[in-house]
This record gives structure tokens, sequence and C-alpha cells, in this order.
């Protein structure tokens, strides 16, 4: 919640060079909410990707500052891997897909995090954030550790 918009946009700069890396299965497209066209964003709505402002505990924090300013969404081609960009954390990595194939669907969230780690890497020199008794250092406390959760 301490983020600047100057910092916001940052990142999603950074994501968008991040993303246009991305190869295979993972490969996609970047959309900002900034200027989203309309055909677009209803298609996102229908699809249940798109997060929208409005939460009033993410008002409290001071999470939607700006808003829409320096957020988007990345979806590959197949819509079974998305990263939402600066909604509560900085990045939010899903992958999904109807049936019950759990490790397909974990397969493609371990390489799709690890693809779009090594590309943030490569674009800015930086990890993501890790700290050694915590895990994964997170904007809402209940996502600390692995950041991972299942539905």
């Amino acid at each position: 919640p301490g983020i600047t918009k100057e910092q916001r946009v940052g990142v999603e700069s950074l994501m968008k060079k991040a993303f246009a890396n991305l190869t295979g299965d993972l490969a996609g497209s970047y959309f900002p909410l900034t200027g989203m066209n309309e055909a677009v964003r209803q298609q996102l709505v229908d699809d249940h990707f798109l997060f929208v402002s409005g939460d009033r505990n993410l008002i409290a924090a001071g999470m939607e500052r700006d808003w829409p300013e320096g957020r988007g969404i990345f979806h590959n081609k197949d819509k079974t891997f998305l990263t939402w960009v600066n909604e509560e954390d900085q990045l939010r990595i899903i992958s999904m897909q109807s049936g019950g194939d759990v490790k397909a669907v974990f397969d493609r969230l371990a390489r799709g995090i690890k693809a779009v780690g090594d590309s943030v890497k490569a674009e800015s020199g930086r990890d993501f954030m890790l700290d050694a008794k915590y895990g994964y250092v997170h904007s809402c406390p209940t996502n600390l550790g692995t950041g991972m959760r299942a539905s």
C-alpha cells in the first residue's frame, strides 16, 4: 500500500517489457486499465478475469490511489495463465483451467512464476522479494509465504 504512483507506473512499465519475453504457451498480451478499449474491458469482465475498483478494504488501505493508473492484466492466448499488475500486490500470477487437472495447472504456474521472475531479473536486475524466514513478501498478510492459493 505504500507504493507511490511513480513506482506503480514503473512496475507496470517493467512488466510490459517482461511479458514481451514470455514464449510458448505462456506468451500473450498485456492490457493496461488506463485507456482500455470498452469491448476488451467487457470481455475480461465476462471472463471473470478483470479486477475492478471499489473494494472498501483496498480503499481504506490506500491501495486504490490513482486508480486505474499503472494497473493492468496480462493473459496468454488460451487465458490459462494470467498476471494482474498492481491490483493488491504488485503482481498476482494465476494459472487456471477448466476440469480437474491440478498437475497441469500447477506445472504451468511453476513455469510461469519462473519465466516471469527470470524476465524481470533480465530486464531490471531484481528478484522477487523473498525473506528467509517469512517467504515471499506481499501487500496482503494472508499471502505471506508462498503466496499460493487454490480455489
